[in-house]
């Protein structure tokens, strides 16, 4: 799970949910942050491992996220940000059969899972059993943060240490479609059944611009999962205030130096 030190409160939500939800997953779990040691409030069916622990706060997402790979010895990583909160039973028997399918064909980058946010749109039947996925090509966002199944190398190979976590996903699609032999690894998304079904709520994931989304059915499900939420540290925000920032808005947020540094980082992530 990969996240920074000023979201630590949902660190403890976060797991809490793949407690209920995935209890045993037989994989190793890390958590990829700056300097905070993620400690659990109540006992966990696993362990999670805090790696990448950062001796410059300067160090962009990508570079932090590089160093955090590296520390990772498998071929495969599952990839989730820290505010896709599973809420529907995960079966380990589809991740088993996803690496089969890449073990398989060398090609294959990585497959998408975009659960519920897939399942309000198209109306899909989550209790499929029949894994059907579909390539995502070429006008797709293959580096799009829905939670994915990676090939560590592609990813690698893909990132750049400049790039905040947002560029990553928008310029590294944008690279993908402008230079189709350089990056020529296959993308797949699944579209039933719902692998990692997470909240997803009128649209929206369940923080927003920093903010808890302000959503009774948000509120509903820890209430109901039994798990202690502190709504207080970062704040509501409903998705009409959401809609209603603008690139002005945005843009205050930066100084001077930030947006020409942005700006130059722009045309380094053309290729």
């Amino acid at each position: 799970m990969s996240s920074c030190d000023s979201y630590e409160d949902l660190w403890n939500p976060f797991f809490q949910c793949v407690d209920i939800y995935w209890p045993d997953c037989p994989y190793p779990i890390c958590l990829n942050t700056e300097h905070k040691i993620f400690t659990p409030e109540q006992p966990l069916h696993f362990n999670v491992t805090t790696i990448n622990q950062c001796a410059n706060d300067n160090l962009t997402w990508s570079r932090r996220f590089i160093d955090a790979l590296n520390q990772v010895d498998t071929e495969y990583v599952f990839l989730v940000l820290d505010d896709y909160f599973v809420c529907d039973k995960v079966e380990s028997s589809y991740f088993e059969e996803i690496m089969d399918l890449m073990d398989k064909d060398q090609t294959i980058a990585s497959f998408q899972f975009y659960g519920t946010r897939m399942r309000n749109v198209g109306g899909m039947d989550i209790y499929g059993r029949t894994l059907d996925y579909i390539p995502l090509w070429p006008k797709g966002w293959k580096t799009h943060f829905v939670p994915t199944i990676w090939r560590k190398t592609v990813l690698l190979k893909w990132l750049r240490p400049w790039e905040s976590i947002w560029g990553f996903e928008g310029y590294g699609s944008a690279r993908a479609r402008r230079w189709p032999k350089r990056y020529s690894e296959k993308v797949f998304v699944v579209r039933q059944p719902a692998i990692y079904d997470y909240l997803w709520i009128k649209d929206c994931s369940a923080v927003i611009n920093s903010c808890w989304l302000d959503e009774p059915d948000l509120y509903d499900f820890f209430k109901n999962n039994h798990i202690n939420v502190d709504y207080s540290k970062r704040g509501k925000m409903t998705k009409q205030q959401y809609a209603d920032k603008t690139m002005s808005d945005v843009v205050k947020r930066y100084s001077w130096r930030e947006i020409v540094v942005k700006s130059f980082n722009y045309v380094r992530s053309y290729f």
